[in-house]
């Protein structure tokens, strides 16, 4: 529930709208009169009106229009009924069906039917931005505002605007976004139109939100209640009470933030709106969790997913898990906290793989785009939709075989090293101690590996998901795609394949770590040398981002450590560093003896590190991972596998760090003296090989 909410003016304003009880059945009346039009006419009517409150009546109104044996294919109710069942199909988030239908609309507009156009085109975008196709849905809402343009209807223009910055403040482009919504606002004022004009202002609050200019963003969001605040009839009104709590909760001013959070649940239970009444429930909830009031914070998480379940909504229940973990975390309730967690990574699965029947939908809408003049270009791209739809199913299941065989044969390796350790143990002749300990060893053993297979399933998808999808289209649509399509989708592929790449063979050296079949080889170095080393390998990447790198020699360290593993560690933190420092930052690369101990720290000054999230960074469980500055990716295993072969080789590794500030990563090594002098016959020739 941590997101800011805008406004999508939803102005279609097509053909006819009435709202009353009394003009429906006057409406309903007028069915039985003997004229074709007068029939249709009604029937649009009717669907119009029934849209906001019953959209699947609307649809059945438009089948009715549809369904008539009197209808020619070229009729302009064929469009008005498309465009009415495309309309509804939003309304219920049915996103796939009403791309479908806006398209059949517009292959039935003609040159007379611009208007009309346009508003099909606003409804296209409408349903593409909700299914996160941010390009396909600004081509709609540009395709839109060029027509309205040439209509001069400023209304219609200001709402075209307003949906072109949505799309980019999706995006995060908050500056482009910002520009629309006011050219958008100029036009609302000019209207005099007070509703407009506070989604405007609502609108652009949440990009002052989002830009850290906390008082240019209450501003806006002041002024929009200054206009809203005795009207009765604005549905959005909770929206806007919730961006302000949001705003002061972010600000830490928790009782104005419940001030407001209060008032947008008494909007939204006066309005029985269930979907918002469950989200700010859920706001609340967070609330008083960062309050620390837990009781109060568990109750409003129960109702609001209680709420979230009734209505169907998931993003709801997964918020309300993933916070009621965080809950029981903080009162030291470990058990209920990782069964909540549970409960939210199902969820979170659950929508993963929904949101993967989008693509076709958007395949679909990429096609139709293109050609949509007449029916039978509409009947060709549906043949390869189809077929497209097919070819990927067989792809999928010959991945998910594949993907099926690499893990059966990772268990099967895992269970054959299992069975032969406890064969080893049953040869021994050791105390019942040993024994137990043993066992204790094994099962942990076990259980890290079921971590692993179920991380190496779910980030393993991901990589290969885009070169599959990616690599499809550039077979089937190769001599369709321009040259810099071509290349853009050549270049995903690529890049997939390298975090895929990336992620395996950290994922192996670790499991290799983990299963003890990696050799631990420990020798005589000299760190300081092996760092400079390892810092020229790192030269190039940090020169890319104009970060400086620098070596603190305070005294010389000879360590008894594998090199091999030292050098990966060394490697991983500097490149961690380099990942996130803005540029021309600086990264300094430590060395100092104390007592019997070597510290070795890697310090940076960029982005840090939030106090909740340093307790995910070596462990395995939470699998920590964020973008860089540059929005590098990594496979969160780095840390965890520096984590382990420090311990290998006798160490203790950790943390400083302040958000916004930077971050200081240490390890230590043992000097291990005693052991050098007991190599006394070589010692020379081991202190030069080192030193050099």
């Amino acid at each position: 529930m941590r997101r800011l909410f805008f406004v999508i003016l939803f102005v279609s304003q097509c053909f006819f709208v009435y709202s009353s009880n009394s003009k429906r059945d006057s409406l309903k009346q007028l069915i039985n009169v003997p004229s074709d039009l007068l029939t249709y006419d009604v029937l649009y009517q009717l669907g119009e009106d029934y849209i906001s409150d019953y959209p699947d009546s609307a649809i059945y109104y438009a089948d009715q229009i549809l369904k008539s044996e009197n209808l020619f294919l070229d009729s302009v109710f064929t469009m008005k009924a498309n465009y009415l069942k495309g309309k509804a199909s939003y309304r219920s988030s049915d996103y796939s069906n009403s791309i479908k239908y806006i398209e059949k609309a517009i292959s039935y507009c003609v040159k007379n039917h611009e208007k009309e156009k346009a508003d099909c085109y606003n409804i296209l975008g409408n349903s593409l931005i909700q299914i996160d196709n941010y390009k396909l849905s600004l081509s709609a809402y540009f395709t839109s505002l060029n027509i309205r343009n040439g209509l001069k209807d400023s209304l219609l223009i200001s709402a075209s605007l307003n949906n072109i910055g949505n799309v980019y403040f999706q995006m995060q482009e908050y500056s482009k976004a910002l520009d629309y919504y006011n050219q958008s606002l100029v036009l609302k004022e000019n209207a005099n139109n007070l509703q407009g004009i506070a989604v405007m202002r609502n609108n652009i609050g949440n990009v002052y939100h989002k830009m850290n200019d906390s008082l240019m963003a209450l501003s806006s969001y002041l002024k929009a209640l200054d206009i809203i605040e005795f009207e009765s009839n604005v549905d959005w009104k909770p929206i806007l009470l919730e961006n302000i709590g949001q705003l002061y909760l972010d600000c830490g001013d928790i009782n104005k933030c419940m001030v407001y959070y209060h008032r947008a649940l008494i909007e939204s239970e006066r309005k029985g709106d269930k979907i918002s009444i469950a989200s700010v429930k859920t706001s609340l909830a967070i609330a008083h969790l960062k309050n620390e009031d837990y009781n109060a914070s568990l109750g409003l998480f129960e109702e609001a997913l209680t709420k979230a379940k009734e209505i169907g909504v998931a993003r709801i229940e997964l918020d309300c898990y993933y916070y009621m973990s965080e809950l029981y975390e903080k009162k030291n309730n470990f058990e209920k906290s990782i069964q909540y967690f549970k409960k939210y990574d199902k969820i979170r699965e659950r929508i993963y793989r929904e949101n993967n029947s989008k693509e076709i939908a958007e395949i679909q809408a990429k096609f139709r785009l293109e050609k949509i003049d007449t029916e039978n270009e509409v009947l060709k791209q549906r043949n390869t939709i189809q077929r497209l739809e097919i070819d990927k199913q067989k792809t999928r299941g010959l991945y998910f075989f594949s993907l099926g065989v690499l893990i059966l044969s990772l268990l099967i390796y895992s269970i054959y090293i299992s069975r032969f350790r406890k064969k080893h143990n049953k040869l021994l002749t050791e105390k019942n101690k040993i024994i137990s300990d043993r066992n204790k060893s094994l099962t942990s053993l076990n259980a890290t590996k079921d971590k692993f297979l179920s991380i190496v399933a779910h980030d393993l998808k991901n990589p290969f998901n885009a070169v599959l999808g990616f690599t499809d289209l550039l077979i089937d649509r190769y001599d369709e795609l321009e040259d810099s399509m071509r290349q853009e989708y050549i270049e995903i592929v690529h890049k997939s394949a390298l975090h895929g790449s990336l992620l395996l063979d950290t994922l192996l050296t670790w499991s290799r770590s983990q299963m003890g079949v990696m050799e631990y080889n420990p020798i005589i170095i000299n760190v300081n040398q092996l760092i400079e080393e390892e810092m020229e390998g790192l030269e190039e990447k940090a020169y890319a981002k104009g970060i400086s790198l620098e070596l603190n020699e305070i005294n010389a360290s000879l360590v008894y450590a594998d090199s091999d593993m030292i050098r990966t560690v060394v490697r991983n933190l500097g490149n961690n560093s380099i990942k996130f420092t803005e540029e021309r930052g600086r990264i300094i690369f430590s060395v100092k003896a104390e007592e019997s101990k070597a510290i070795i720290s890697v310090e940076d000054n960029g982005v840090g590190i939030r106090p909740e999230d340093k307790i995910k960074l070596f462990n395995l469980d939470s699998n920590y991972s964020r973008p860089g500055t540059s929005n590098e990716k990594g496979t969160g295993f780095g840390l965890i596998l520096c984590k382990d072969f420090v311990e290998k080789n006798g160490g203790e590794i950790g943390v400083e760090s302040k958000e916004g500030v930077g971050s200081k990563f240490w390890f230590t090594l043992p000097l291990r003296v005693n052991e050098i002098e007991k190599k006394s016959s070589t010692l020379e020739r081991v202190e030069e090989e080192c030193i050099v």
